[in-house]
């Protein structure tokens, strides 16, 4: 009898550190990831959403953020 694996899709989160690119220091971020994996492996993952923890744009009145990261944190997408 032969098992037939079905594609998978999930949601996953993670906290990395990364250089700011706007403000050039390090903070961490939360990514949020769609993910299609099949028998384990993961197939592709795009990045849904990102969630900084950056302290000068938690501020009232603080400095915009233009989100530059997100091309840095893209490029860990498969």
């Amino acid at each position: 009898m032969r098992k037939e694996w079905a594609l998978e899709q999930r949601i996953e989160r993670e906290w990395i550190s990364i250089l700011c690119p706007g403000e050039k220091d390090k903070t961490r971020v939360m990514c949020e990831w769609d993910m299609i994996v099949e028998k384990g492996r993961i197939l592709k993952r795009t990045l849904k959403q990102i969630d900084c923890c950056h302290p000068k744009l938690g501020i009232f009145g603080g400095t915009d953020c233009n989100w530059e990261c997100k091309g840095v944190i893209s490029k860990r997408e498969r």
